[in-house]
C-alpha cells in the first residue's frame, strides 16, 4: 500500500531503525483461570447466538414456504439535486442511490456478478453495492431487522405502498402469522442539508398480547475483490470500511482487517464507507442505541444500529427515527450534519496539518478554480515560509564543505581508532560552529507536509477526479503516463548535484543517485497531486539554491 511506501521513505531519510524488546511474561494462575472462564462464557454465548440464529432461519423458511411466490417488485424513486434514490417494496429498503455530481463518477459494474464491465464507461457512483450472491438479507441497506422476538417475520417481505410523493414514500407490511404492522417512511431532507434523508419506522402491536422484540437498522457495503488487492508498488486499494463513533471508541476499520465484531454503545453515528464516500446512520431520538460492525462472507461489510428490547402492549406502537447521510466525505458538509460525523474523514496522525492544507486549498481554489493550480500556489507559499531555514541550511552545507580538508586529516589520523575519530570530528564541529544535520532540516520539515497532503488527496472528495490540465484528469490518482514522476526524478537529480557535500563518502554519492530513482518509482503509484507538489517544490529549490550559490560566489570574490 502507498502509505507504507511513504513510511519507508521517511524511515530511510531519517536513517535510523527502532528496535523494541519485550520480555515474555507468563500469566499467573489467577489470570489463567480468569481467561479460561472468559473463554467458556464466550463459547456459551456464541453457541446461544448460533442456536437462536438457526431457529429464526427455520421459522423464516417456514413462513417463506407458506407465503409462496412473491408478487412483482414495485420501485419508487425520490430525487433532488444531490442524488436519485430507488426504493424497493421487498423489505422496504434502498435499491440504488446514485450521486448526481458529475465529478463523482466511477467505472461501470455488473452488480449481478460484482465484476467490472469490459468497457471504460464511467457512470454516476451508486452507494448501494449489491452482493453478487443475490441474497436479499445481505444486500439492500436500511432494512429493518429483528434480533430477538417476532420470529418468522420475513426480512424480504412484500410491502405495500401506502403513500408516495416527490418528497417521501411510506411502505406498510403485514404478515398473517405476526401480531404487528410495520410502517417505513423515507423522507428527503431539506436541500440545505445535502445527501440526507430520514427513515422513520413505526411498529404497531395489533395482537391481543404483549409483544417483545429487539429491532435494528442495517447498512451494508460490498467489497469488490479486485479493488481489495494491494502491494508495495501498486495503487492504494479502494477498501470498504466499517465505522462507528461510540462512547468506547471511534472505530474505523477496513473490510480485510475486521476479525471480531466491534460493538459500541452511546452511538453518535454508524455506517459503512470507503476513501471518499460514506453511508452513515445517525440516531434520530434520545433512545439509547448500540452499533455492531462485522465483515460478512461474500465480501460484505455490515453495520447494525440496534435498539434495546421494546415491549408493546396491545394497541401500542413505537417510532424509531434514523437520519441518513449517503454521500461524499466533504469535511465541512459532514461537520454541518452534526453527531461528530466529520470524524468519518480520516486524515491519520497528521490530521491538523491535513485540515490546514484543505482549508488553504479551498481558499485558493475559490479564486483559481483549478485544484492543480491551487496545489502549485500552496507549494510556493510553503516554500516561501521555509526560505530563512533554507538559507541557514545552505550556509551549513557550505560550512561542511569548507571543513573537508580538515575532515580528511582526521580520517587519516584516526583511521584505526573510530571512537577517537568521532570525538575529534565532533570537537571540530563545535569549534567551527557547524551543525552537521542543519542541511537536512528543510527536507525533514517537508516530510509531515507530504504525508498530510497525501492523506488530504486520499480522503477529500473535493479532490476526487479533480482534473489539472492535459492528461492529468484526476489529481487523487497516479499520473497515467508517468510524465510528472520522471520529470520530478530528473529535477531531484539536478538538485542533488547542486547541493554542497562536505565529504567524498561513497555512500553519500550513491545516495545522490539512488534517491531520485527511488522517488521516481514511488511516485508512479502515488497521487499525481502529490507528485505535482514535490515537482514544483524541487523546481523552486533548484532556483533558490542557484541564487544562493551565485551570492556566495560573489561574496567570496569580493
Amino acid at each position: 500500500m502507498d502509505w507504507k511506501i511513504l513510511t519507508g521513505v521517511l524511515l530511510f531519510l531519517l536513517a535510523f531503525t527502532v528496535y523494541r524488546c519485550t520480555d515474555d511474561k507468563k500469566a499467573d494462575f489467577d489470570e489463567q483461570q480468569t481467561a479460561s472462564k472468559e473463554n467458556r462464557v464466550k463459547a456459551n454465548s456464541d453457541k446461544k447466538i448460533i442456536e437462536d440464529k438457526n431457529g429464526r432461519i427455520q421459522k423464516e423458511n417456514a413462513a417463506r414456504k407458506l407465503r409462496g411466490e412473491l408478487p412483482s417488485e414495485n420501485i419508487v424513486t425520490l430525487e433532488n439535486k444531490f442524488f436519485k434514490a430507488e426504493f424497493t417494496s421487498r423489505g422496504a429498503a434502498v435499491k440504488s442511490f446514485n450521486l448526481k455530481n458529475k465529478q463523482y463518477l466511477g467505472p461501470d459494474r455488473d452488480w449481478n456478478t460484482g465484476l467490472l464491465k469490459d468497457d471504460d464507461k464511467l457512470v454516476p457512483i451508486n452507494l448501494v453495492t449489491t452482493n453478487p450472491s443475490g441474497n436479499f438479507w445481505t444486500v439492500f441497506p436500511l432494512r429493518l431487522h429483528f434480533y430477538e422476538g417476532l420470529e418468522g417475520l420475513l426480512p424480504d417481505g412484500d410491502f405495500t405502498i401506502e403513500k408516495s410523493t416527490t418528497a417521501e414514500v411510506v411502505f406498510k407490511y403485514t404478515q398473517d402469522d405476526q401480531p404487528v404492522v410495520i410502517y417505513k417512511k423515507f423522507e428527503l431532507a431539506d436541500e440545505k442539508e445535502p445527501y440526507q434523508m430520514w427513515l422513520t419506522t413505526r411498529i404497531v402491536n395489533t395482537g391481543d398480547d404483549t409483544v417483545s422484540f429487539r429491532p435494528g437498522i442495517i447498512q451494508t457495503g460490498f467489497q469488490p475483490p479486485e479493488e481489495a488487492k494491494s502491494g508495495m508498488f501498486s495503487p492504494q486499494p479502494n477498501l470498504q470500511q466499517g465505522l462507528c463513533d461510540s462512547s468506547e471508541d471511534m472505530f474505523i476499520e477496513s473490510w480485510d482487517k475486521i476479525e471480531e465484531p466491534f460493538i459500541g454503545t452511546g452511538v453518535k453515528f454508524a455506517g459503512v464507507g470507503n476513501n471518499y464516500f460514506i453511508s452513515a446512520m445517525l440516531p434520530g431520538d434520545n433512545a439509547p442505541v448500540t452499533c455492531r460492525v462485522t465483515a460478512e462472507p461474500s465480501h460484505i461489510i455490515r453495520t447494525d444500529l440496534q435498539w434495546g428490547q421494546i415491549d408493546l402492549k396491545p394497541g401500542e406502537d413505537v417510532v424509531l427515527k434514523v437520519k441518513n447521510y449517503m454521500g461524499p466525505k466533504q469535511y465541512q458538509v459532514l461537520a454541518s450534519v452534526g453527531n461528530n460525523l466529520e470524524k468519518a474523514a480520516d486524515f491519520g496522525i497528521f490530521a491538523p496539518i491535513s485540515k490546514l492544507i484543505l482549508k488553504l486549498l479551498f481558499l485558493l481554489q475559490k479564486y483559481v478554480v483549478n485544484w492543480g493550480v491551487a496545489i502549485i500556489i500552496l507549494t510556493v507559499l510553503i516554500k516561501l515560509s521555509l526560505v530563512p531555514l533554507t538559507n541557514k541550511s545552505f550556509k551549513s552545507s557550505n560550512a561542511m564543505k569548507a571543513l573537508k580538508p580538515e575532515m580528511d586529516k582526521l580520517n587519516e589520523q584516526y583511521k584505526d581508532d573510530p571512537q577517537a575519530k568521532q570525538k575529534a570530528i565532533m570537537a571540530l564541529y563545535k569549534q567551527k560552529g557547524v551543525n552537521p544535520v542543519g542541511g537536512c532540516l528543510p527536507m525533514l520539515l517537508q516530510m509531515p507536509i507530504w504525508f498530510a497532503l497525501f492523506r488530504t488527496l486520499r480522503s477529500s472528495p473535493e479532490l476526487y477526479r479533480a482534473p489539472f490540465y492535459g492528461w492529468i484528469t484526476d489529481l487523487s490518482n497516479a499520473d497515467p503516463y508517468f510524465v510528472t514522476p520522471v520529470v520530478m526524478g530528473l529535477l531531484m537529480f539536478v538538485q542533488q548535484t547542486m547541493t554542497p557535500m562536505g565529504t567524498d563518502n561513497a555512500q553519500m554519492k550513491m545516495m545522490m543517485y539512488f534517491m531520485p530513482i527511488m522517488f521516481t518509482v514511488m511516485m508512479i503509484f502515488l497521487p499525481s497531486g502529490l507528485t505535482l507538489y514535490i515537482m514544483v517544490n524541487t523546481i523552486l529549490s533548484i532556483l533558490h539554491q542557484w541564487i544562493l550559490k551565485k551570492r556566495s560566489e560573489a561574496a567570496t570574490a569580493a
